[in-house]
């Protein structure tokens, strides 16, 4: 399934560490490491641009790539060589880890990121492989190149880090408020995408209900409704209450952190390669 991309893999990020830290540098309690909560009093009390600043520095310094992101870096070079479509990629991370394992291994790729604030709030921006950004506000028609059938896209749901010295482009959905008005991207994505999206089994690696605004980007996403494709969520230690969530939506529920999953799935993959 995975070597002929009828499977999305969807990567979550464990808030709770950037969530305590950033309570640690504007001296708030973290008893509830929540993420959202705590950007929200930031924003409050200090302004949305310091939240962002501090944001920056934290998520640039925690951008090096793990063993899964290079791993998942080496599925367009396997699925060449099946002749299959090139992956789609989607995080809810802010860093370009995946971005990262994706250039050492020397793979071309568009991203696909969520905007959170400012004139174009609730719609997406398009960074090709040569860095050019452009906002596609017109989702049939912007971008039209833009198509997971040609190169490898990575799909940040919630924003991503820009490192370029303008900024121009840093986006983060991170507080209360950014997840009461996250918008229909369902219907915001560019159209080949969302497509795609519709068609395809999910590996949802890092997921827990312990954290609200991940149900708001999925819910958003993929709805209430059951997945109509056969799904998997991987995620270490679930409670009674995250194994019925999911299985209410047709995904089954696997206890394992997500990277013993994947160093296990990359034994299979590479078995599994032509040579």
């Amino acid at each position: 399934m995975l070597l002929e991309s009828r499977l999305t893999v969807v990567v979550g990020a464990d808030a709770a560490p950037l969530a305590t830290e950033l309570a640690r540098r504007f001296g708030l309690a973290a008893e509830r490491p929540e993420l959202a909560r705590i950007s929200q009093a930031i924003a409050t009390l200090n302004g949305a641009g310091a939240l962002y600043d501090t944001l920056h520095a934290l998520i640039e310094a925690d951008g090096i790539p793990a063993q899964l992101h290079r791993f998942l870096a080496k599925l367009p070079a396997h699925l060449r060589a099946r002749g299959a479509a090139p992956p789609l990629f989607v995080t809810t991370g802010y860093e370009l880890s995946l971005e990262r394992a994706l250039d050492e291994a020397g793979e071309q790729f568009d991203s696909v990121c969520y905007i959170a604030s400012g004139h174009y709030r609730g719609t997406f921006c398009h960074i090709a492989p040569d860095g050019t950004v452009a906002p596609i506000e017109r989702p049939n028609a912007d971008a039209t190149d833009l198509t997971p059938e040609r190169r490898t896209v990575v799909l940040h749901l919630q924003g991503r880090v820009d490192e370029s010295p303008e900024r121009a482009w840093e986006s983060f959905a991170v507080t209360e408020d950014d997840f009461i008005h996250y918008g229909d991207v369902a219907g915001r994505l560019p159209v080949a995408i969302a497509a795609r999206l519709r068609r395809t089994h999910l590996l949802l690696l890092g997921y827990t209900l312990a954290d609200w605004t991940l149900r708001v980007v999925l819910e958003r996403l993929w709805g209430e409704e059951p997945v109509r494709y056969r799904s998997w969520s991987v995620h270490a230690g679930p409670s009674p209450l995250e194994r019925e969530f999911w299985r209410r939506r047709n995904v089954e529920m696997v206890d394992m952190t997500p990277a013993v999953y994947a160093a296990e799935l990359e034994a299979v993959v590479t078995a599994g390669s032509p040579a």
